[in-house]
């Protein structure tokens, strides 16, 4: 035979085999390829229903956290919206469904009305309770004057005041049995949401509402 001829023989076995190999690693690559993309997919796939999932029960969450006609007051604002505070329960949310337009007019310590799925400014309520705050040093001089006058601070810090009168500077609590004791409180010193049926408890130097299961 022919050297010449037989080298060329050799020559495209060597090549045969090769594409061959290729081909079979090449086969392989993207058999591996398609079941790691389509894992890949199927994990972006869960993680957006995940994300679904979760934005559905955070809204239901939200939901639930407001009430029809009920006041909530801005406690501060979020990269999303504001955390508000409902005036009936203290709770404290964050609410991102809310207009641009409202939001470039409120600030901290605004009065919001939620009516229908929507806010708006309660301005009167909202001016009020403004004019209503009083600085630090005023309030800590009201507070330590208040403490050494009524005594409280020898009361247990779980007994429940009721109102039994309100003026214009102070307010008058009634507790113990049978509401036969009384107080009088500077209307500083009090919640300003509170109403004539509210409770209340004097816990670690401040009146809060005591919320009722």
């Amino acid at each position: 035979m022919n050297l010449d001829l037989f080298n060329n023989l050799i020559n495209k076995v060597k090549e045969s085999d090769f594409l061959q190999n290729f081909m079979t690693e090449l086969s392989s690559y993207l058999e591996n390829l398609d079941v790691k993309g389509g894992n890949q997919m199927e994990k972006q796939e869960i993680s957006q229903e995940n994300n679904i999932q979760t934005n559905e029960l955070e809204s239901k969450r939200l939901d639930s956290e407001k009430v029809e006609n009920a006041l909530y007051q801005v406690v501060d604002f979020s990269s999303n919206g504001v955390f508000l505070q409902s005036t009936e329960n203290n709770k404290i949310f964050e609410e991102t469904n809310i207009p641009k337009e409202l939001l470039d007019k409120i600030g901290n310590d605004y009065i919001l009305k939620y009516n229908n799925g929507t806010y708006t400014i309660e301005q009167e309520l909202t001016d009020d309770f403004m004019n209503n705050m009083i600085g630090v040093k005023e309030y800590q001089k009201l507070k330590s004057d208040f403490e050494k006058e009524s005594d409280i601070l020898n009361l247990d810090s779980n007994t429940h005041y009721t109102i039994k009168e309100r003026e214009k500077d102070y307010t008058v609590l009634t507790y113990g049995k049978d509401n036969s004791n009384t107080i009088k409180v500077p209307n500083g010193l009090l919640p300003y949401f509170i109403s004539d049926n509210s409770t209340l408890c004097y816990k670690n130097g401040k009146f809060e509402k005591v919320f009722m299961e």
